[in-house]
């Protein structure tokens, strides 16, 4: 989780709730570039500048600038396994529930998180979690992702 360490409690369990929420964090906003940026290619906008973009502004991250020059070029060779932050995300959603705390929009990434990785045709549950961004192509009907799909 990070070059630094933190400590958030003498209790056992702590650690793993800090995982799971931001694993659950970093796996939607994943989900979330990677529909910002079906939606630019879907519209003509280059997605190479559009991730450049993305870097200079209030809403960089280096989540953005390492996944999605890799997305748009189909390369999602594992550093973190699809099925492994699904896991996760499906964990952490489990967990604000009996906390009782709001978590739809989380939530909703795990649901395409499990989509993604319960999907025969893509087998993406190996890749890495970036993977999530052929989901988002394969459910979106604009011509460019109809176009990428069939590359396969």
């Amino acid at each position: 989780m990070g070059k630094a360490s933190h400590f958030f409690s003498t209790e056992v369990g702590y650690g793993t709730r800090a995982k799971l929420v931001i694993n659950s964090l970093m796996g939607t906003m994943v989900a979330a570039v990677g529909e910002g940026l079906a939606l630019s290619e879907s519209v003509g906008l280059d997605p190479t500048k559009m991730i450049e973009v993305i870097g200079q502004g209030a809403i960089q991250s280096p989540v953005y600038g390492l996944k999605g020059p890799k997305m748009i070029v189909k390369d999602h060779a594992p550093n973190f396994p699809l099925k492994h932050a699904h896991k996760d995300m499906a964990l952490a959603c489990d967990m604000a529930k009996r906390a009782g705390a709001e978590y739809s929009v989380m939530e909703k990434a795990e649901e395409l998180f499990r989509a993604a990785r319960e999907d025969m045709d893509l087998n993406v549950a190996d890749e890495d979690f970036s993977a999530v961004f052929e989901k988002i192509h394969k459910d979106s009907t604009s011509d460019f992702s109809k176009n990428r799909m069939k590359k396969e």
